[in-house]
């Protein structure tokens, strides 16, 4: 019985020294390719882009460095709310991280949901004071109970931390500066324009919209140059009644700061062959979007004289 009992007792001190690293300390392992320590590696980013999976297969990483001056990152967790976008430059600045521009996701289902997380990967990446007021959002406005609590904190990315160094492997060959290299194929007209569109909300979260105002207001104190970017959608969602109003709101929310939505470029969101399904881009797609945000920044910066 005692040697049961013994066991039972090594058993769980393992545990919990294997929670006590993910949750504490695993944020720190080396990663040079993507999240937030490849990012906090940088030092310094010129041009920082913070957003959800419509950054990483609409923003190429490749077309930035080879169009922008300095050092360009991209950040993106899929699903990322303006509420973790917040915890995350938080966490960069807390590791004097310093930043140029900011280039803000303007994604309209993200802002009108209640804070969630979609992407596990995120509570890898931050550190454990990020880990803690993304999870006290969950439970504040979404009623995140014990359930939460378990997935957030126990279970949540145990894979991850045991095959690391695998995952490691397959990363580097994925990404560059959080930038997504591999190629995508576009899709056809015909099974684009019979995609269902994700239908209607109920409008842009209030705490969604308090993290957005609060974004801005580190961004001047820090001073650094925001702009907020919306990636242009295909053309029956982008032209639904419900996106349009949704789309118009959240507009509203940063009306004073510098805006590049989609219909400010010559951006084609009618050709399949720039896009994987309604939200995100195909590698050709990414490659063209890129070039043409990235000259509508610069077009932007000159009629400010900067």
């Amino acid at each position: 019985m005692k040697k049961y009992v013994k066991a039972a007792a090594v058993g769980f001190f393992i545990a919990l020294c294997f929670l006590g690293v993910k949750n504490f300390i695993a944020y720190k392992f080396p990663n040079s390719s993507s999240g937030m320590q490849a990012a906090i590696h940088q030092g310094r980013i010129d041009h920082l882009f913070i957003g959800s999976s419509l950054f990483r297969q609409g923003i190429d990483i490749y077309t930035a460095e080879e169009m922008l001056e300095g050092n360009s990152f991209v950040l993106s967790y899929n699903g990322n709310q303006p509420v973790q976008m917040l915890e995350e430059l938080k966490m960069l600045l807390r590791n004097d991280v310093e930043i140029g521009s900011l280039y803000m996701d303007l994604y309209v289902y993200s802002s009108a949901l209640r804070p969630a997380i979609s992407d596990t990967r995120l509570i890898w990446d931050l550190d454990f004071q990020g880990k803690c007021r993304v999870y006290q959002d969950m439970v504040t406005y979404s009623e995140a109970g014990f359930s939460e609590f378990v997935d957030f904190f126990i279970a949540s990315n145990n894979q991850y931390m045991i095959m690391y160094p695998i995952f490691q492997a397959v990363m580097e060959k994925e990404f560059y500066k959080g930038g997504n290299i591999r190629e995508t194929s576009g899709s056809t007209k015909e099974i684009l324009d019979n995609l269902s569109t994700p239908g209607e909300r109920e409008g842009i979260d209030k705490t969604q919209k308090a993290s957005l105002l609060e974004i801005i207001d580190i961004c001047k104190e820090e001073d650094i140059q925001v702009y907020f970017v919306e990636v242009p959608k295909y053309y029956t969602l982008a032209q639904a009644d419900y996106y349009v109003r949704l789309r118009s709101e959240l507009e509203a929310v940063v009306a004073e700061e510098r805006i590049i939505k989609a219909s400010d470029i010559s951006f084609d969101n009618k050709n399949p062959a720039y896009y994987q399904d309604l939200f995100h881009l195909s590698g050709e797609g990414r490659r063209t979007y890129t070039k043409l945000l990235l000259e509508a920044v610069s077009e932007a910066k000159e009629e400010n004289g900067e």
